[in-house]
């Protein structure tokens, strides 16, 4: 039964073509003339109770069997994707998006919410005032393979910015489920990849965070 599964993953991704990197990217509406220190922090429960860092849902296949996905067999797509694990992947492809859009970005790689004093040192050895973090609490799609209908994308994400000197001055809460509508023409994996790019991009628009980036007081 198991290759049954892996044919039918191997089918439904494997033959299809990635949509390239730049539609892979979020987009930001606006700059900071400010360094950005960027970090993305794997705080997922799953994890915490054993599921590997590059683990990102479930695909049901043949009699609606679950089957874990991770990074490394599901959107490894570019080169030194099957090395991430998803805090890797999305923080790669937010740096680079930012970057695309004129953004002086710096990424960090921190397994926990940094203390005043720890950001603060962080901040002053990149050169940097303002350090941006992605707090991972949930991540997880559930995509059935048999037929073309929707999946579900649930998120929950703790935006913060720390200032130097300052401190956290936002801590914002995004949770929600996303029904992801697929498209027939689409292989589940770049239903995956848009809705990856489409939260993102949700978040670092949101006008309080675009607030607390790019309106600094020292």
């Amino acid at each position: 039964m198991r290759n049954y599964i892996i044919i039918i993953f191997f089918f439904v991704t494997g033959c299809a073509t990635h949509i390239p990197i730049d539609e892979q990217l979020p987009s930001v509406e606006y700059k900071s003339t400010d360094r950005l220190v960027f970090s993305v922090i794997d705080s997922r429960q799953r994890v915490i109770e054993g599921k590997s860092k590059d683990f990102i849902g479930v695909a049901h296949g043949v009699f609606g069997i679950p089957v874990d996905w991770h990074v490394k067999n599901a959107i490894a797509v570019e080169e030194g994707d099957k090395e991430r694990n998803l805090s890797q992947w999305l923080q790669y492809r937010i740096v680079k998006g930012l970057e695309n859009n004129g953004w002086d970005v710096v990424s960090v790689d921190l397994e926990s919410v940094p203390t005043f004093d720890q950001a603060n040192n962080i901040l002053e050895e990149n050169a940097s005032k303002t350090m941006l973090i992605l707090n991972l609490k949930e991540w997880y799609f559930s995509i059935n393979l048999n037929w073309v209908s929707a999946f579900n994308f649930d998120t929950n994400t703790t935006v913060i910015v720390n200032l130097i000197n300052k401190g956290e001055t936002l801590s914002k809460d995004f949770a929600e489920r996303d029904v992801i509508d697929e498209k027939a023409t689409e292989s589940p994996q770049n239903n995956i990849l848009r809705a990856y790019r489409d939260q993102i991009k949700q978040i670092l628009n949101d006008p309080e965070v675009k607030n607390a980036l790019i309106n600094y007081e020292p």
